[in-house]
Parts: structure tokens; sequence; C-alpha cells
């Protein structure tokens, strides 16, 4: 059998076309810190926070052909509280049907780092009652860039990584039960989980997985 060479034939490059600065300077920790080999994570922020154009964007991109998988991460408090119009409801399916995949969260993107301490409420009325919850655990967390940078969260909750993966699947399964489309989730964790099937996958490409 011939020996494998430590080289891997492609590079799966990731899209992430999130809301705003608190998911961008995360998910660039991810890209620098995250030894993901094989896979190229590549967050950005649509031109405008609001979902219309965060599907627009991330189906141009996907349309483009230059990634090979493409998310959109969002808060959905805003199509709870206020509906989706029929514009919206043509592009969320434009983008189902493509393929484009969603890491959304509900109220907000704190719950996933809630989630790495602690099983978040069933229900939250507000993304500052998710982040006031968050301070138990983190009483500096602040949405200032400059905090946010600094603070590294990816690289700082790594730690507790596995108890978010498990506890947001968890969640996942009592909204499911629930069936109010007001309930805690935080979908993250299903991006993670195709980042590490990526990584698996090129680690037994390179003879080294199982």
């Amino acid at each position: 059998m011939p020996r494998k060479t430590g080289k891997l034939k492609g590079n799966k490059t990731f899209l992430l076309v999130v809301e705003g600065p608190t998911e961008k300077i995360y998910f660039s920790d991810v890209k620098t810190n995250g030894h993901i080999p094989g896979v190229t994570v590549t967050p950005k922020i649509a031109k405008h926070s609001d979902l219309n154009t965060i599907l627009k964007t991330a189906i141009t991109e996907f349309e483009s052909g230059v990634y090979d998988s493409v998310w959109c991460v969002f808060d959905r408090d805003t199509i709870v509280e206020k509906g989706m119009s029929e514009e919206l409801k043509n592009q969320y399916g434009k983008a189902l049907k493509l393929g484009i995949h969603f890491a959304d969260s509900m109220p907000a993107f704190e719950v996933w780092f809630l989630l790495h301490f602690a099983m978040p409420a069933q229900f939250y009325s507000s993304q500052d009652v998710v982040i006031k919850e968050l301070r138990k655990h983190l009483p500096d967390y602040d949405k200032d860039q400059k905090w946010l940078s600094s603070a590294s969260l990816y690289t700082t909750l790594k730690p507790f990584f596995c108890t978010a993966m498990k506890k947001a699947s968890e969640l996942d399964k009592k909204k499911a039960f629930t069936g109010n489309d007001n309930a805690t989730i935080s979908h993250v964790y299903k991006l993670f989980e195709e980042l590490l099937a990526s990584i698996n996958a090129n680690l037994k490409e390179l003879g080294l997985g199982e």
C-alpha cells in the first residue's frame, strides 16, 4: 500500500455571512487560532444587518462558486418579533433550496457563549437578558469591538467547547419538543459539526483518522 504523502487533495472553504462585529470577531479568532487543517473559514459582515441583506449576500456568494460551504449567522429575535415579509420568505426559501446553511440563535448570538458555562433558560425576552446571564460567568463581557478583539473569546472559551456543543444539541431538542419559535436555541453548533466533519475527513485522507 502506497505511503501517505501528508498532503491534502484540496482545501474546503467556508464562508460565514454574519450579522455584525461580535460574530465577525469571534469567527476571526476561530480562523486564526482554531488550527483547522485543510479548512479555510472566512467570516464576512453583510452590508446591512437585516436578514434580507444577509440572505442576498449569501446567495450571491454561493452562486459565485468560490466557496464550498456558505453559512448565514444571525439572530432570530427580529424574525419572531416582526414576522417575515414575502420578499424575505422568498430569499429564505431560495437559500434553503441552494443548500445554504443557517447558524441562527434565538434571541441572540450570546446564547452560544452562555452554553459554554450553563444550560440557558428556555425563553429570554431580549439579547440584554442573555448578556446579563452571561456576565455571571464572564463579568467583563462587552459588545465593544475593542473588548471583543482583546478577549479572544473562541480561544478563551475553548476548554468548555465540548460542553457547549452538547448543551446546544440538548437545547435544540427542547425547542423541537415545545414547537415554540420563541424558545432559546443556538445552531452555531451545527456549523462547528460541519467544520469538525471536514477536519476528520482530512485526517482520514492523510491516514491519521479512523
